[in-house]
């Protein structure tokens, strides 16, 4: 942990906060901080600052806010579109998701997606919730990303997409195309819709229904990679192309 992500749960007053279980063993066993120690702090879609430790035993900590710096907003803006991954894959993809700073991560249905996916409890908010807030801790980011679910391709498509994409900039990772990220046109600075395939990867309809609604293809390796890693390698790419 970069930092300690504080949320509403844990506010006791105003500037008092009390944690437990992994954000204690980080203060405790690996930071090996005492009382009247400081930490770095990150309020949950809030600011970040510093903290002292006003209290700290087995079982947990009490930790008094003592400065805030002012919220920078992020310019750019990163939706992902994700075929529905294998629970262990997916928890690897919300973890990166937040340390990069993803704005939204539409889950959708792909035809090489196992429908039982759909079924796991780590879809559930309050199961996966704890992999972003490790990975805003891993990122020093307080911004959660806002991860919603369509259990259909075209629902998604028809239903949410035209409004998620205007003034969007839409990247479709995929081997078969013939040019990476840098020979492609300049990436406007606007918000970027990024779209990853599955282990299998996208079907020919699918492709073709995502470049008729203006997605552009683009290779991220020679080498075929896990979904994870296809993510993590992709947003390492536009910050790289974004930033320079």
């Amino acid at each position: 942990m970069n930092i300690i992500i504080l949320t509403e749960n844990d506010q006791l007053s105003k500037e008092v906060y009390r944690i437990n279980g992994d954000r204690l063993t980080h203060l405790s066993n690996i930071l090996k901080l005492k009382r009247n120690d400081k930490v770095e702090i990150g309020l949950l879609n809030g600011p970040i600052g510093i903290a002292k430790i006003a209290g700290i035993n087995e079982t947990e900590a009490e930790l008094e806010v003592i400065s805030i710096n002012p919220i920078i907003e992020k310019q750019q803006k990163i939706d992902i579109i994700c075929a529905l991954p294998r629970p262990q894959t997916l928890k690897k993809i919300l973890n990166t998701c937040a340390t990069m700073g993803v704005s939204n991560l539409y889950l959708v249905r792909s035809e090489k997606v196992e429908k039982s996916y759909f079924h796991s409890p780590l879809l559930d908010e309050s199961n996966y919730t704890k992999f972003l807030i490790e990975g805003l801790s891993q990122g020093k980011r307080t911004k959660i990303p806002k991860v919603t679910i369509y259990k259909k391709f075209k629902e998604f498509f028809e239903n949410h997409f035209d409004e998620t994409n205007k003034n969007s900039f839409c990247l479709l990772a995929h081997p078969s195309s013939g040019n990476y990220l840098n020979c492609l046109s300049s990436i406007p600075p606007k918000k970027i819709i990024l779209a990853i395939g599955p282990e299998g990867g996208w079907n020919d309809y699918e492709i073709n229904f995502m470049e008729e609604k203006g997605f552009v293809k683009f290779k991220l390796s020679e080498s075929i990679l896990r979904v994870e890693n296809a993510v993590t390698a992709a947003l390492a790419q536009i910050e790289l192309q974004t930033q320079s």
